[in-house]
C-alpha cells in the first residue's frame, strides 16, 4: 500500500476517544426544534441571533454532509429536517449507531441537563467499550445547594453573616464528600469545571486568612438559590469549588486512584461567556500551583489557541482538548487552529472530543470534519518532510486514541493492527471485510494459517489457499477438528476421551498477521473453537480466557491488561565424535545478565533482525537484552487485552524461533536446560484498572495459587524453578513489592508481575486461572492476610513467615499442583470442569510418558518441542 494511502486510510477509520461530550436526546424529544433548535448543530448563537446561523459558511458545510448521511437529494434545510424526521420515527438508534460509528468509549459530562436526554449507561449499546462519566462540579455543587434549600433553612437575613456559617460548613463538607465519593467511583474518570462561563478563568485563592468574602459568595448564592433552580456564578465561591476540587484531586495521588483529570471550559461558548476572561492564559497560576493534577484545556481554546499551546507545551500537567470547533468553525478555521495546536505542543497532550451533545448528528460532523482536516494537514506535513509517515500515523493514533487512554487511566486497547506499517484493516469490521482489506494490502500472501494452542501448549493449525480461507471467513465453509484434541499430547497420542465428535475453528482475524522470518507466502490467525450449534466450547482456551476478562469487566467494572516477556534460550548444534549422537549446545558461554560480552556482540545481527522482523508485522518490542544463562536472552512485549496479548506472544515466539532457525539455532523455551544456571521463564505482568479491588483480587489469587499452578508450571520440567536463590519466585506462596524472590511481584497499584511462569505453558489458559482466582477474591470480597514480603521468604524463619501469613509452600512438582486443581471446586466452576478435567488428564498421561525417559532424552524432546 502507498504509504500516504496507509496514512489516510488509518486516519480514516482508526477507532478514537471522544474525551469530552453529553448526553443524546431521548426519542421523544429528539425533533422537538423549538425547545432544541436543530441550527445549534453549528453554532453557539441563540435565540434570536441563532437565526442567522443558516447564512454561515460552517452551516452550509454542514448541511451538504447531513445530505449526505440523511441519503436526501438535497441539502435545503427545511428538506433535511423533514429526511431527518423520518429517520428518527423508524429508526432514531440505526441514526445514532451511524453517528457514533468508530467511537470506541465515550466520557460524557452527563449533568449538562437533567431533562429530555438518555441515561448516561444507555449510550453503551452504540459504542465498543463502557461510557465513562465527567463530573460537572458546578451542577454538583448545585444539587447540594438544592438540598440545602429545599429544608427551608436558609437565614431570611443576609447582613448578618454568623447566620450562614453552620450552612457553609455543611455545604462544605457535603461538596467535599461527594468529590471524594467521585474520585473512588470506577465510573467517573474526570471532572470537569464551567467557570469559565460563571466568573471567569482567573482563579483566585480562597484559603487565605480573611474567610469573610468566601462566606459573603455563599451566603449571596443561596439567598438568592431556589430549591430547583440553584445556579453558581458567584466569584469566591466558584473559584472555591475549582480549588477544593484540585486539593481533593491533589491528595488522591496518594492512593492508588486511576488519573482523573480537571477538564476546564476554554474560549467559544454561549453568549453568557465573558471572552476576555476566557483566555486559558489567566489559568497559568493556578496550573502551576498544582503540579500534581492534570488539566484538560476544552474547545481547543478557540480564539485563544495559541495561549493554550504555550501552557500545553510548557507545563507536563497540561492537555489541549481539540474539540467543539468541529463543525462550529469554518474548514479554513478548523485547519488553522489545528496547525496552531502543532506549532509547540507535544503531540501526546493533544486529545480529539466531539462536544456533542443533544443531538447525535454533533458527533457524526465533528469526527468526520476533524478526520478530514487532519488527514489534509499530516499529508502535508508528510509531503514537505515534516514528518515522516511513521510519525504522523503515530501522532494521529495517538491523538484519535491514546493519549486520551493513557490520560483518563481507562486501559483500552483495540485490535487495529498496523497503527505504524499499515497492514490490516480495523477489526470491528465485518470479518469478510477485513480480510479484503488484508489481502489488499497484502497481495503476496496466498495461504492462511488456522491456529491453535492445546492443552500442552503446543500450536497446531491447518493451511488453506487464500480462496477457501475466504470461504470460511464469510462462514461459507466450517472447518471441523475431531474432540479428541482435547486429550491429546505431543507426539499424538491420546490421554483418553472420544474419538466421536469433532467441533469447529472459527477465525478471529483481529489476530490475522503475515509470516515473517521464515520463507513463505502465508499468514497466521488465530481461532475459537465452536460446537455445532455455533455456541463457543466450555473447552477452548481462548474462549475461556475472554469469558473471565468479561466476568471482571462485566460484573466489577474491572479492566485487565496483560503483558509478556518472552525468555529463550539460543542453542547451537552438537554432535557426539564418539557416538555421532546430535545434540544442543549454548550459542553462547561467555555471557551474563545485560552485558555486552565479545560472545553477545557476535549475536546482535540475528538480535537487531528479531526485533526489526517483529516491528514489520506490528510488534513493537519494548526492550530486549541479554538473560542470566548461557546464551539467554528476554525480549520485552507491549502490554494489551488478555487474549490479544496472548495471541501476540505466539506470534513473537514463532517469530524469534524462525529468525534463530535462519542462523542455524534453536530458540527454546525449555524451563530450566542447564541445572547449573538459572531458568528460562516466561513472566507476565497483569494490571487491573481500577485497582481498588486489588486487596481482594490478590487475596483469591494467593487462596489458590497451588491450583494455579498447575496451568503456569506445567510440566515436570517446570519446577526445577521452584527454587530459591535464582530470581524464579522461590519456594513460598506470597507476594512482595519489588520483591523478584516472590511468586507474585507487585510492581505498582494493581500491577503484578507472576514469576512462576515459563514457555511450558497454555497461555491462555494459564492467565485464565490467575484471572479466574483474582475474579473469585473480589467476588467473596477476600481479605488479604498476606502482608508485603520484602525477602525470599524461604531464607525466613517459620516465626517469621507466620508474622507476614504466609503458611503455604508452592508445590514442588506437577502431581501436587494437579492434585489440588483437581480438588479446588472454585477454579473448576469458572474455568469450565470440563476443560479442567481433560487438561489434568492431559498432564498426568504427559508426565508419566517424560518421566519413562532418562534425564538426556528428556531435555532434548523438550527442546525439539518447544
Amino acid at each position: 500500500m502507498d504509504p500516504l494511502a496507509s496514512l489516510r486510510q488509518l486516519i480514516q477509520t482508526h477507532p478514537l476517544i471522544d474525551n469530552h461530550a453529553h448526553n443524546i436526546l431521548s426519542r421523544a424529544a429528539a425533533s422537538d426544534y423549538t425547545k432544541y433548535p436543530l441550527e445549534q448543530i453549528v453554532s453557539e448563537a441563540q435565540g434570536v441571533a441563532l437565526n442567522n446561523a443558516t447564512s454561515t459558511l460552517p452551516f452550509h458545510r454542514a448541511a451538504v454532509l447531513l445530505a449526505s448521511l440523511y441519503k436526501c437529494s438535497s441539502s435545503d434545510w427545511n428538506q433535511l429536517k423533514a429526511a431527518r424526521d423520518q429517520l428518527v420515527q423508524h429508526d432514531y438508534e440505526g441514526l445514532i449507531r451511524q453517528c457514533l460509528e468508530g467511537t470506541h468509549v465515550l466520557l460524557l459530562d452527563d449533568l449538562l441537563t437533567d431533562q429530555d436526554v438518555e441515561s448516561f449507561d444507555w449510550h453503551d449499546r452504540f459504542t465498543a467499550s463502557r461510557t465513562k462519566r465527567i463530573v460537572r462540579i458546578e451542577a454538583l455543587a448545585a444539587s447540594v445547594l438544592s438540598a440545602i434549600v429545599r429544608e427551608g433553612s436558609v437565614p431570611a437575613r443576609f447582613f448578618d453573616m454568623s447566620d450562614f456559617q453552620a450552612l457553609w460548613e455543611r455545604f462544605s463538607r457535603h461538596f467535599s464528600a461527594r468529590i471524594s465519593e467521585a474520585i473512588t467511583d470506577s465510573a467517573v474518570v474526570g471532572f470537569k469545571s464551567v467557570i469559565c462561563y460563571r466568573t471567569g478563568l482567573d482563579v483566585q485563592a480562597t484559603d487565605g486568612e480573611d474567610t469573610k468574602p468566601l462566606l459573603q459568595s455563599f451566603a449571596r448564592t443561596i439567598s438568592a438559590a431556589t430549591a430547583s433552580t440553584p445556579r453558581v456564578e458567584d466569584k469566591p465561591l466558584n473559584d472555591w469549588l475549582v480549588r477544593q476540587t484540585l486539593n481533593l484531586l491533589k491528595a488522591a495521588k496518594t492512593t492508588p486512584q486511576p488519573n482523573k483529570p480537571l477538564q476546564l471550559h476554554t474560549g467559544l461558548g454561549d453568549n453568557d461567556i465573558n471572552l476576555l476572561r476566557s483566555n486559558p492564559a489567566h489559568l497559568q497560576s493556578l496550573i502551576s500551583q498544582y503540579p500534581e493534577v492534570d488539566f484538560v484545556l476544552l474547545h481547543s481554546s478557540y480564539p485563544y489557541t495559541r495561549e493554550a499551546g504555550y501552557l500545553a507545551c510548557v507545563y507536563p500537567n497540561v492537555y489541549l482538548d481539540l474539540g467543539e470547533v468541529f463543525p462550529m468553525v469554518s474548514r479554513d478555521a478548523q485547519e488553522s487552529i489545528i496547525r496552531e495546536s502543532l506549532e509547540i505542543v507535544p503531540t501526546t497532550h493533544l486529545l480529539w472530543s466531539t462536544d456533542g451533545h443533544f443531538f447525535p448528528e454533533t458527533f457524526w460532523l465533528a469526527n468526520k470534519q476533524f478526520r478530514d482536516v487532519l488527514e489534509k494537514i499530516f499529508v502535508d506535513y508528510v509531503r514537505i518532510g515534516d514528518f515522516t509517515v511513521e510519525q504522523a500515523k503515530q501522532a494521529a493514533v495517538d491523538i484519535l486514541f491514546y493519549n486520551s487512554s493513557r490520560l483518563y487511566d481507562l486501559y483500552e486497547q483495540v485490535n487495529y493492527e498496523s497503527t505504524l506499517s499499515g497492514v490490516n484493516s480495523l477489526s470491528r469490521l465485518p470479518q469478510a471485510d477485513m480480510l479484503q482489506a488484508f489481502i489488499r494490502s497484502n497481495p503476496d500472501v496466498k495461504y492462511i494459517w488456522m491456529q491453535f494452542v492445546d492443552y500442552t501448549a503446543t500450536v497446531r493449525l491447518r493451511m488453506f489457499p487464500i480462496l477457501e480461507f475466504a470461504k470460511i471467513a464469510r462462514r461459507q465453509r466450517r472447518i471441523g477438528i475431531c474432540v479428541a484434541v482435547l486429550w491429546m499430547m505431543q507426539d499424538d497420542s491420546v490421554a483418553g476421551g472420544s474419538t466421536t465428535g469433532q467441533f469447529y475453528m472459527i477465525p478471529d482475524l483481529s489476530s490475522l498477521r503475515r509470516n515473517v522470518g521464515m520463507d513463505s507466502k502465508s499468514a497466521t490467525v488465530m481461532t475459537w473453537w465452536k460446537t455445532e450449534g455455533g455456541e463457543p466450547l466450555e473447552e477452548c482456551p481462548r474462549t475461556t480466557l475472554q469469558s473471565i476478562t468479561n466476568k471482571l469487566q462485566d460484573e466489577f467494572d474491572i479492566k485487565a491488561v496483560c503483558g509478556f516477556e518472552v525468555e529463550v534460550v539460543l542453542l547451537r548444534p552438537t554432535t557426539d565424535p564418539s557416538t555421532g549422537e546430535e545434540d544442543w549446545g549454548a550459542a553462547t558461554t561467555n555471557h551474563s545478565w545485560s552485558q555486552m560480552t565479545r560472545e553477545t556482540r557476535r549475536m546482535l545481527p540475528l538480535l537487531e533482525e528479531i526485533a526489526e522482523t517483529l516491528a514489520s508485522i506490528d510488534i513493537h518490542l519494548e526492550q530486549f537484552h541479554a538473560e542470566s544463562a548461557p546464551g539467554q536472552f528476554e525480549f520485552i512485549l507491549p502490554p494489551d487485552s488478555p487474549v490479544a496479548a496472548v495471541d501476540t506472544l505466539i506470534k513473537a515466539r514463532q517469530v524469534i524461533t524462525c529468525v534463530a532457525e535462519q542462523h542455524g539455532l534453536r530458540a527454546t523455551l525449555h524451563p530450566r536446560p542447564y541445572p547449573f544456571a538459572a531458568g528460562t521463564a516466561s513472566h507476565a505482568h497483569i494490571s487491573i484498572s481500577p485497582p481498588t479491588k486489588e486487596a481482594s483480587f490478590l487475596a483469591g489469587v494467593l487462596h489458590h495459587y497451588q491450583s494455579i499452578v498447575a496451568f503456569t508450571l506445567s510440566g515436570d520440567a517446570s519446577y526445577d524453578r521452584v527454587k530459591s536463590g535464582i530470581w524464579s519466585g522461590s519456594e513460598w506462596v506470597a507476594w512482595g513489592t519489588q520483591n523478584r524472590e516472590a511468586p507474585i511481584r507487585k510492581i505498582s497499584a494493581g500491577h503484578f508481575e507472576i514469576k512462576s511462569l515459563d514457555g511450558l505453558a497454555n497461555m491462555y489458559l494459564a492467565m485464565s486461572a490467575f484471572l479466574s482466582a483474582g475474579y473469585a477474591g473480589v467476588k467473596q470480597d477476600r481479605p488479604l492476610t498476606a502482608k508485603d514480603c520484602r525477602h525470599d521468604a524461604a531464607t525466613l524463619t517459620d516465626v517469621e513467615r507466620s508474622a507476614l501469613g504466609i503458611t503455604t509452600k508452592l508445590p514442588t512438582a506437577l502431581c501436587q499442583s494437579l492434585d489440588a486443581l483437581a480438588s479446588n471446586e472454585t477454579l473448576q466452576e469458572l474455568l469450565g470442569p470440563n476443560l479442567v478435567k481433560n487438561y489434568i488428564m492431559v498432564k498426568r498421561a504427559e508426565s508419566e510418558k517424560l518421566n519413562a525417559m532418562d534425564e538426556k532424552t528428556r531435555r532434548k524432546w523438550l527442546v525439539e518441542r518447544y
